[in-house]
């Protein structure tokens, strides 16, 4: 484990910032299908961000990953740009990952702890998508960043019917609690509407 982390961590040093301009990381389940409607949202709006000018990040796996992935080489494709705006950092892992077919840059882990801080450390923004206890862990974790004021970054979350009961949670229970403070349920935005969130997005890099 020590050696997987050592070598991990010079991985981590290693990563070309020079291909990963203007980052920004897509999160969400391995899982998800090319026919499935969240698929088709992360691929539709990973070619949206493409084209204001984003590099687009996802851990180079399947699912939602893949669906990122596939609209960043597409978006690419359509303006003939010169490098792929397509970037994986993968992880080995018994089952459900192997690195997808679309991503242009990639380095893969052995340990995911630094594995997600490669996906968190050089974005500038957020997309988080429905997902199982891995997205959950990715996603809390750059709440907390920006929390803590260690990552002033925008958080779209896509899927409002997923995330509808985690929204109500956060403000129902955890603010009325206390134990979260007033306007840290506004730390991330909800919203399907993917062109709203590309718009948006673009005025961070403008």
């Amino acid at each position: 484990m020590i050696k997987d982390m050592s070598q991990d961590l010079n991985n981590f040093k290693e990563i070309d910032i020079s291909k990963m301009k203007n980052p920004i990381t897509f999160f969400g389940s391995a899982r998800l299908k090319e026919d499935d409607k969240y698929y088709k949202m992360a691929k539709n709006l990973a070619k949206l961000c493409v084209k204001e000018g984003f590099t687009i990040v996802s851990g180079g796996g399947g699912g939602i990953m893949q669906a990122s992935n596939k609209g960043a080489f597409l978006g690419s494709k359509e303006l003939n740009l010169d490098e792929l705006r397509s970037v994986g950092f993968n992880i080995y892992l018994p089952f459900e990952q192997r690195l997808n077919d679309f991503v242009g840059y990639n380095m893969v882990f052995d340990n995911l702890a630094i594995r997600k801080m490669a996906l968190i450390d050089k974005s500038l923004a957020f997309v988080i998508f429905p997902g199982g206890f891995g997205t959950l862990d990715e996603f809390f974790e750059v709440l907390t960043l920006k929390q803590l004021g260690f990552k002033e970054v925008p958080i779209f979350v896509i899927g409002s019917e997923f995330w509808a009961k985690f929204d109500d949670f956060i403000k129902s229970s955890l603010l009325e609690a206390g134990v979260i403070s007033n306007g840290d349920e506004k730390l991330y935005e909800l919203s399907d509407d993917l062109d709203y969130v590309a718009k948006n997005l673009a005025r961070i890099i403008l």
